[in-house]
């Protein structure tokens, strides 16, 4: 336990490193949509991490890849997207930490200003306090006891702060497909806490269903075609016919719950009827669909299995289906060194083995394993339910975890 008494003698001041340090970035509002400070944010941690003796590069995404890309766009315009890009020794194998700094709306309920962090009783309220500034200063921490205890590795650590995270991934994605980075070993500060390792995550297919009717006087309905009614029986009739099929399939990874071993569908988390007017009948009605996929299927081949299935359900109803966006499932292996040495290293700190799991939820880690081949995992500090909910808060004594944790794997993997 030669490595756990090193960083304990040090433990008050790495506490409040990370308060401080955490309660900075959570006071600046990076909300996704539009990226309103991103650049304060990001200006921020390349000074942080420029004195922690890193070679820091940031790299601007360009507006026209955004202008492709951004699911939000042209919100986009006007606020500049910076990567933070950082370095630490030279040659191979490469160890790769990723954090978004970007986070989600704060939305309604609650009880503390959500850009305004307090801490009480060891956690730390703030929109992005899990969700996953608590990730990146876990990275910090452990940047600041790399440079405090001078240690030295045989490879090169790697440190990426993106934003876009929360909306598709747009700066992970520039940075691989870049070429500016392409690292062995991966891991996503996102919060998985210390008891499981993420090796993977599903994919998703988004997209819009328009349900075509006849608009007309609210007060002669039959004079015209109700599109709202028309999609709620396309609706029930799509899922009367398609549950039987994603019940049927399930992954060979292993899952939190029997549930999520399988494909699932959310149809109408986004639904708009054109009229917008009560005393009006709706000529069209729109509803999203979101579909997760198993590592074991095809992108392709769902879209396709979707419009078929829809074509079954429409009976007499005309609509047309779009779609949105599309991202590729994602899985490292159990086998694979970047999760046995996570593991190892949880439970050397922690005394507690944490399970490997595939996520429902999509994570950046898609594009490392997609475009640079790397061993990839889901492994930070958080309280995961209430990440995007009223009154997120991390722990101090996470963070702290991830700290020690963040450190064995680099010894394990740079300096072996």
């Amino acid at each position: 336990m030669k490595l756990w008494c090193v960083i304990m003698l040090k433990e008050s001041e790495v506490r409040e490193y990370l308060i401080k340090k955490l309660t900075d970035i959570l006071s600046i509002p990076t909300v996704n949509p539009p990226g309103k400070d991103y650049d304060v944010c990001a200006s921020y941690l390349a000074s942080e991490l420029r004195s922690l003796g890193l070679d820091v590069r940031v790299v601007r995404i360009p507006e026209e890849y955004l202008d492709k890309h951004y699911p939000y766009a042209p919100q986009h315009r006007g606020y500049p997207r910076d990567i933070v890009f950082a370095r630490l020794g030279e040659g191979e194998p490469i160890l790769h930490f990723n954090g978004h700094y970007d986070v989600v709306p704060p939305g309604t309920g609650w009880t503390k200003d959500p850009f305004k962090p307090v801490v009480e009783d060891s956690k730390i309220y703030g929109r992005g306090a899990t969700d996953m500034k608590g990730g990146i200063a876990s990275i910090l921490g452990f940047l600041k006891v790399v440079a405090e205890e001078n240690l030295r590795f045989k490879g090169t650590l790697e440190v990426a702060f993106v934003p876009d995270e929360e909306s598709g991934g747009d700066g992970s994605r520039y940075l691989v497909e870049s070429g500016l980075t392409k690292p062995r070993y991966v891991i996503i500060g996102e919060p998985s806490t210390s008891k499981r390792v993420v090796i993977g995550h599903k994919g998703f297919i988004r997209g819009l269903v328009r349900v075509l009717g006849k608009q007309t006087h609210g007060s002669v309905p039959w004079y015209g075609e109700n599109a709202f009614l028309k999609a709620s029986q396309l609706a029930l009739k799509f899922m009367e016919l398609y549950e039987p099929l994603l019940n049927s399939r399930a992954t060979s990874a292993p899952v939190r719950t029997p549930q999520e071993a399988h494909p699932s569908i959310n149809l109408g988390g986004y639904a708009e009827s054109t009229a917008r007017k009560d005393n009006t009948v709706p000529g069209e009605f729109l509803f999203s669909f979101d579909r997760r996929v198993l590592p074991e299927e095809n992108l392709d081949e769902v879209v396709n299995e979707l419009k078929e299935y829809f074509a079954k359900a429409a009976a007499n109803v005309r609509y047309e289906v779009s779609i949105l966006s599309a991202v590729p499932p994602s899985l490292t292996p159990v086998e694979s060194e970047i999760v046995n040495v996570a593991s190892v290293c949880a439970e050397k700190i922690t005394g507690f083995k944490p399970r490997a799991e595939l996520s429902p939820g999509r994570n950046d880690a898609v594009y490392y394993v997609n475009f640079t081949r790397s061993q990839a995992i889901n492994f930070g500090p958080g309280v995961e339910w209430t990440a995007h909910a009223p009154d997120e808060y991390t722990d101090v004594e996470e963070l702290v975890k991830f700290v020690n944790i963040y450190r064995c794997v680099a010894e394990k993997i740079l300096m072996k």
